[in-house]
């Protein structure tokens, strides 16, 4: 069992934030962890970054999907 766990995302598409949801939400339910915190990085920037991804992000998705893999 871990102490804490800490989960981090991006709030750039739905995606990244369910997926941090899911991941957190299976550490609660397994007991596998005393903490589990889930922090959007994007709070911790200013307004300016957080449009830039975002748009850079949704852009890449929509024009150029396999550089995401």
């Amino acid at each position: 069992m871990f102490n804490k766990v800490l989960v981090l995302s991006a709030s750039a598409g739905a995606g990244h934030l369910r997926a941090a949801q899911a991941v957190e939400k299976a550490f609660l339910q397994m007991e596998a962890a005393r903490e589990v915190r889930h922090v959007d990085i994007l709070d911790y920037t200013n307004k300016l970054f957080q449009n830039f991804y975002s748009k850079t992000y949704i852009d890449m998705v929509n024009k150029a999907p396999e550089v995401l893999g």
